[in-house]
């Protein structure tokens, strides 16, 4: 969904490079999960604060004991409560289009900006949210980053807290609509020649593109890998063979495909040649013995990571000899 990896997904579909320190996918309930084990125990400072308060009220016992050891244990202040939002929680922007997304963080008590925090930017993707992207937040508590999506889609964000501050998780999630392009655009750029994914920026091919569809988001995603270098065994998201260019794909698309290119010959629904549409496979090779996999893009096109000292490219189908899956 994004220029980087939807990781992700999926953590591609939510317009950011996939962050090294991201977290695994979770399922929604355990995102508040930490909200919620805070709100029931409280810090470790509140809680020697209640024993030691506990102590103190009881016939004297606390200062007794504390003069014993040579310490002394006042009641320990509470963490503070913190507000974490969304601050253009609806937008509505055409596929790939750059759109800041942005992040508030402030105590609630005071309205305070919370600054120099870490928070997490979670996408929400087939499996569940998953971490993609940690922001520092400014002097205002504010932090922001630039998504591009392909299908409309939804990111929250987390705080895990510190010493001195709850964790929250987002009141608000930012929902980013894709606008479907107008019958009027989608013609003006047929009348200049060019298909309708070469009008979106940073896309350079002249290859017709469906405007909805599994195999229409499959080749978008895979026009996003162009120029990430070959590299045998590798299935992304900085390289690739061409197998491993087909399954990173469709895994952001919610799609499980095996990693070799016999196994996906397989475990695809075969399709006439004469019947292919944008998204299938093509597949060279004869069964049992298929060497080479590709992503047809239309117009007798496919992309594909070809070999070593290569690149992720648009190529012609290059034999009339080949095999045709449909995921």
């Amino acid at each position: 969904m994004t220029t980087g990896t939807v990781a992700v997904a999926g953590v591609g579909l939510a317009g950011c490079a996939t962050d090294t320190h991201a977290d695994t996918v979770r399922d929604e309930s355990s995102n508040t999960a930490p909200v919620a084990l805070a709100t029931q125990i409280g810090s470790r400072a509140a809680l020697g604060g209640s024993i030691a308060a506990a102590a103190v009220s009881s016939h004297g016992t606390g200062a007794a004991l504390g003069t014993s050891i040579g310490l002394e244990a006042p009641p320990l202040a509470g963490k503070a409560q913190v507000g974490l939002r969304v601050t253009n929680p609806d937008l509505h922007v055409a596929a790939n289009q750059p759109v800041e997304v942005g992040f508030s963080l402030f105590n609630e008590a005071t309205h305070e900006p919370l600054a120099d925090q870490l928070v997490k930017v979670q996408v929400k993707l087939p499996t569940g949210w998953a971490t993609f992207k940690h922001l520092q937040t400014n002097a205002q508590g504010y932090a922001s980053y630039t998504a591009r999506v392909l299908t409309t889609t939804n990111v929250t964000a987390i705080f895990d807290g510190t010493d001195a501050l709850q964790s929250a998780h987002s009141a608000n999630d930012a929902t980013l609509t894709v606008q479907t392009p107008s019958a009027a655009q989608v013609a003006g750029a047929a009348a200049a020649g060019i298909g309708a994914i070469a009008a979106i920026p940073s896309v350079n091919v002249n290859v017709p593109l469906p405007a909805s569809g599994l195999g229409a988001k499959a080749v978008y995603l895979a026009s996003l890998q162009a120029g990430k270098p070959y590299v045998y065994g590798a299935d992304g998201p900085s390289s690739f063979d061409c197998s491993g260019l087909v399954q990173y794909v469709y895994k952001q698309l919610g799609k499980t495909l095996p990693r070799t290119t016999d196994a996906q010959f397989a475990a695809t629904t075969r399709v006439s040649m004469y019947n292919k549409q944008p998204g299938d496979l093509i597949f060279l090779g004869t069964p049992g013995n298929i060497y080479h996999v590709g992503i047809y893009a239309g117009d007798g096109m496919m992309w594909v990571a070809p070999h070593t000292g290569s690149v992720v490219k648009l190529q012609a189908i290059y034999t009339t000899s080949y095999y045709v899956g449909r995921v």
